[in-house]
């Protein structure tokens, strides 16, 4: 298959790649301010990120190999012996494990963070040990996340046979 409709498939892979694996870089991003401001509770900019709910732009992640199985299928059938798509699936496994594993239980322990607030006026710190430690953890958790799409994205270019 060639033409708009293979276009528009294969756009859509990417941009599903795009706002998933940057939606958990921005994450990651958030969680390292968190992680190093000294009133966490006291910025806006914080308090709205991580407000408790599912971050729909991450979860766009798991569109990523689907949408690639079908540019394989509709396209040359021919690169299913080839090397690159299926290092772009084991990266994209890799990133999943971890995204799942790791960094999104650890932003809902950051979420739980921001809220429990028992008393606005006084916004007490509470355990401000374990924000850091949830920080952290999706900080270094988004940064692997990251490695393994710049190897997708390169292996997906070069596509070596």
């Amino acid at each position: 298959m060639t033409g708009p409709g293979y276009d528009l498939l294969v756009g859509l892979h990417v941009l599903s790649a795009t706002v998933g694996f940057g939606a958990v870089g921005v994450t990651g991003s958030y969680a390292a301010r968190a992680r190093s401001a000294a009133d966490p509770r006291r910025e806006p900019g914080l308090q709205r990120y991580f407000h408790p709910s599912t971050n729909w732009a991450e979860r766009s992640l798991f569109l990523t190999p689907v949408l690639g199985a079908v540019v394989l299928w509709a396209g040359d059938r021919s690169a299913l012996s080839q090397a690159w798509p299926w290092v772009g699936l084991g990266c994209w496994v890799l990133a999943a494990a971890i995204a799942t594993g790791w960094c999104w239980p650890a932003e809902r322990r950051i979420q739980t963070w921001f809220a429990d607030v028992p008393d606005i006026g006084e916004r007490p710190l509470g355990d401000l040990a374990e924000l850091r430690d949830a920080s952290r953890a999706v900080q270094w958790g988004a940064s692997a996340i990251s490695v393994c799409f710049l190897v997708a994205v390169v292996a997906m270019i070069w596509q070596p046979r």
